[in-house]
């Protein structure tokens, strides 16, 4: 299966740039065309810095699951148009042990925490918990079909761990 919200991070990319491009464009209208009074400006700087204050506080990012092989493939990007940090992860499916999906500013920010269980250098039985991902910009029906997966892997998981 193979999960990613490219359309929906090129549009949080667009509003980004459509942004930046309003703020100047109210900057530049008043400054060479001075018939409105100053309401347009302040309208405009207002709505921008809104937006984008928004925008920054979401931080929606780029994501892909991938887990047509054996270890799971996570790639993650922001969709803020500079300075992109990609981050990709593998993880083996024999190793996750639990998810949470953590809703935040009332529930518009959604990120997902992936813990996994493996034996260390020194052989003991240890959790880590990968950064958490962005996962805002997904469909309600995106991050279900997401969270079935992840399900299906952790109960494999105690299944064979029972057997043992």
């Amino acid at each position: 299966m193979y999960t990613d919200n490219l359309l929906s991070t090129s549009k949080y990319r667009l509003a980004y740039i459509a942004t930046f491009l309003l703020s100047i464009g109210s900057f530049i209208y008043y400054y060479v065309d001075r018939p409105h009074p100053i309401s347009l400006l302040v309208s405009g700087i207002i709505f921008g810095v809104v937006f984008l204050f928004m925008l920054l506080v979401l931080r929606p990012s780029f994501f892909s699951f991938c887990d047509d092989k054996d270890p799971i493939e996570i790639r993650t990007y922001n969709a803020f148009p500079i300075l992109r940090k990609h981050v990709a992860f593998s993880i083996k499916k024999q190793l996750l042990h639990k998810y949470i999906i953590k809703k935040q500013l009332f529930g518009l920010r959604r990120t997902l925490s992936i813990t996994i269980r493996g034996l260390n250098k020194q052989h003991e039985l240890e959790n880590y918990t990968y950064p958490d991902f962005n996962i805002s910009s997904l469909s309600p029906s995106e991050v279900e079909v997401l969270e079935k997966q992840l399900n299906q892997y952790i109960n494999a998981n105690l299944e064979r761990k029972s057997h043992k």
